[in-house]
């Protein structure tokens, strides 16, 4: 017994090596002691984490994500909103389009980026649907809307709300086009305008069109 409770005490005091070797040496009391050690370092966790004030930001784009860069994350508890987990390098989006550039050459995952730092972040793929300032809460709907049990609405606590969604592409008022006409403001665009010109290519070497027809199909206008 003198012997257990002497290697109980070495291994309350000794480093994080000398519990693993008491671990190997003597399973039963210092095992003990490792996972009491562990538990109170997750509960010192915890409590800092509460005592940590809320920062949530909407938005994963270039506001979002500078904002996050220059944020010393492991002084506050940061939750993140977005439709994407992932920031997108948009200046490079024509070369996407015309098939110089991949995709995923332009883009990085928001917890990549945030890895950098130190502290953590949580980030979930939901639209924030309605803003509560007198409650200091956000709703928000998962994107996720074809699995139901992935879609239901949640709310956030913040003490900081940070808004950085960017904004809707300018029409400037001109009739037709939005039901006819392709923007290029995200990766799917680049992607969609892609598929359509190949589309269109594969369309006019089709037996059996006019030239007028073949005209027809490879007409564009940027």
């Amino acid at each position: 017994m003198t012997i257990l409770s002497s290697l109980g005490r070495a291994s309350r005091s000794a480093p994080l090596a000398s519990k693993l070797l008491l671990l190997g040496t003597l399973s039963g009391g210092s095992l003990v002691a490792y996972s009491d050690s562990n538990k109170k370092e997750e509960e010192q966790q915890k409590q800092n984490k509460k005592k940590k004030k809320k920062v949530v930001v909407l938005g994963t784009g270039w506001a979002g994500i500078s904002f996050l860069k220059d944020l010393d994350i492991s002084s506050y508890h940061v939750q993140v909103v977005s439709p994407q987990n992932y920031f997108a390098f948009t200046p490079l989006l024509p070369s996407v389009t015309c098939g110089t550039v991949e995709a995923r050459s332009i883009v990085e995952s928001v917890r990549n980026i945030t890895k950098k730092k130190n502290g953590e972040i949580e980030l979930w793929e939901a639209d924030c649907v309605k803003i509560d300032p007198a409650n200091n809460k956000v709703r928000c709907q998962p994107v996720f809307k074809d699995d139901p049990e992935a879609s239901q609405e949640f709310s956030l606590d913040y003490d900081y709300l940070i808004i950085a969604v960017g904004a809707q592409v300018n029409t400037f008022g001109t009739p037709g086009v939005l039901e006819n006409c392709h923007f290029l403001k995200e990766v799917e665009d680049a992607q969609r305008i892609r598929r359509g010109v190949i589309d269109c290519f594969e369309k006019a070497l089709l037996p059996g069109l006019t030239e007028e027809q073949r005209r027809r199909k490879l007409h564009f206008v940027i």
